[in-house]
This record gives C-alpha cells, structure tokens and sequence, in this order.
C-alpha cells in the first residue's frame, strides 16, 4: 500500500524539477524597486542603436549568463537595444475611446430625435458631438504609446529564476 503512494510522489518530484524557470527581461530604473517584465512570449517594440526605424518582435527566449534576448528564435544583446515602447495604461488611454463613443451616440440619438420626435437639430448638437469625437479621437492617438529610452538610469536586464521542489521542509 505505501508503494502505491509513493510512487506517484517520487514522480511528481522527479518530473517537477527537471526544467521548470522563469526567464524574463525586466526594464529597472535607479532607486525604484518596481520593475516591468517581459516574458517569453511576450511582443515588444523596441529600436536598435543608429537604427532608425522601430521593430515588433515575439521574444522567444533569454539567457541571463550573456544577457541575451531572442526576437523571433535570433539572439542580440540586450546593449544593442537602444528604446523600447511601452502603451499607457490606465485612464488617458480608455477615455479617447470613451469620449468617440460619447460623441457618436450624442449624435446618433439626436438624429433619432430629429426623426422621430419633432427635436431640432441645433449647433450645440453638432459642438457637443463633434467635440467628444475629436478630443477622444485625439486623446486615443496622443497617448498610445510612450518611448524609454535605454540609458544609466534605465536598463534591460536578463533574469531567470529556477523553481525547484525542496525534498525537505524548510529548505
């Protein structure tokens, strides 16, 4: 009976250690202690040194030992990377879509009034839509996305974090 039990510990045990890790790039910052991190599978646009032009790649690995990163199965050196871009997260980038959605609806339901209930189409009518569509379509285009660029004070770095299963408690 104790066989039957312990065979499928010493399994889980056995298959558990033998290739789980993290492998991540984390954008760090001087003196704050919250980093952003890219894992494998992950797109990130970024631009090469003397590159003009931005590249959207898939990272499909990374190697801490030579602080190496894999765009789409090819290696570079995370010093070769000069930018990268990040999209902004939060409230000023849902309110464009929010304001052209206002604006379309305040216009769609004023033209039903007009149709239907005898409403008269005004000029405020056309400021109030016309304005929450522009401000949102402007807000929705300004604050897509940001640059950082890659200097002393902001760096990419490799990291990869072996899990493994402590055979005993406490270690």
């Amino acid at each position: 009976m104790s066989i039957r039990n312990s065979l499928p510990t010493l399994l889980f045990i056995a298959v558990a250690s033998l290739a789980f890790s993290q492998k991540f790039i984390q954008l760090e910052r001087v003196n704050r202690p919250r980093t952003l991190k890219f894992y494998a599978g992950d797109e990130l646009t970024y631009r090469f040194k003397g590159d003009a032009f931005w590249r959207n790649s898939l990272i499909t690995d990374v190697n801490m030992d030579s602080q190496r990163v894999a765009f789409d199965g090819r290696y570079y050196a995370l010093k070769e990377i000069e930018a990268i871009q990040l999209q902004y997260a939060g409230l000023l980038r849902a309110t464009g879509p929010a304001l052209m959605f206002f604006g379309a609806s305040w216009a769609g339901y004023s033209l039903i009034g007009a149709l239907f209930d005898n409403y008269p189409l005004t000029t405020q009518t056309v400021i109030v839509s016309g304005s929450g569509l522009l401000i949102g379509f402007g807000l929705k285009h300004i604050f897509k996305y940001r640059k950082v660029s890659l200097n002393e004070r902001r760096r990419l770095r490799a990291v990869e974090i072996p899990v493994s299963i402590p055979l005993r408690p406490g270690y």
